[in-house]
């Protein structure tokens, strides 16, 4: 996975496509005091991260963030990796909704950032844990996730086809992958053509990393696809 530095990790979503099994992750933050993950309090009001104003809302406006987390079955008592959370956009989201949700990232920037904002909304984001990861691994426990997201990340990763294979260690069997990324083409967001690849491709890969049931939607969103496939 390319480096991103923590600028580009907060602003993906307007200009960038923002091994063996693990005993244990590399390196992982504080679990406050290993109690179980909360969901969204009822206890406390609900106050949304911080992101610039105009930003989210031109990120949400293209990436119909409520499309893509219904690509998921019911995540309410499972875990979810989102891999190359960068600032933590979708990450709060899916802390909404599932029982847990591992923030993974290259940058520790980044990680910090979605710390803070942790500080700032409160307790119904506890059940977010921001993680280091390097960019080749994905740092999993063996079968810690029920499903993982990958959103405007796939093609920063190296070598996709080993990356996903080691990554099936991390999922459960049955586990669910979504990844939304950028169709080619002139389009206002995402990377230049020659940094994206064509869902057919991404499909390819994942089947030989020993995926199943992958499917594409390239419908439901106006310059993204979303892949559908299973552990």
């Amino acid at each position: 996975m390319k480096h991103k530095a923590f600028l580009l990790g907060l602003m993906v979503g307007i200009v960038a496509c923002s091994g063996s099994k693990k005993e244990q992750p590399k390196e992982a933050s504080s679990r406050p005091g290993q109690e179980q993950p909360v969901l969204k309090s009822l206890e406390r009001e609900y106050i949304e991260p911080v992101f610039p104003e105009d930003m989210a809302q031109e990120r949400t406006n293209w990436q119909n963030p409520d499309i893509v987390l219904k690509s998921f079955s019911n995540l309410s008592e499972k875990t979810v990796a989102d891999v190359g959370a960068g600032a933590g956009y979708f990450s709060f989201k899916l802390a909404q909704v599932a029982q847990k949700v591992i923030a993974l990232d290259i940058d520790p920037k980044a990680l910090d950032y979605i710390r803070e904002q942790k500080q700032i909304v409160g307790n119904w984001a506890d059940n977010i844990e921001p993680r280091l990861t390097p960019p080749d691994v994905p740092n999993l426990l063996v079968n810690e996730a029920d499903a993982v997201l990958v959103v405007n990340t796939f093609c920063f990763i190296p070598n996709q086809q080993q990356y996903f294979e080691r990554l099936r260690n991390g999922l459960k069997p049955e586990g669910e992958l979504v990844i939304v990324d950028f169709k080619k083409g002139n389009i206002p967001v995402g990377p230049a053509d020659e940094m994206k690849m064509d869902a057919r491709t991404v499909r390819s890969i994942l089947r030989k990393a020993g995926y199943k049931r992958i499917s594409i939607d390239e419908r439901s969103l106006e310059y993204q696809y979303i892949i559908k496939a299973n552990n």
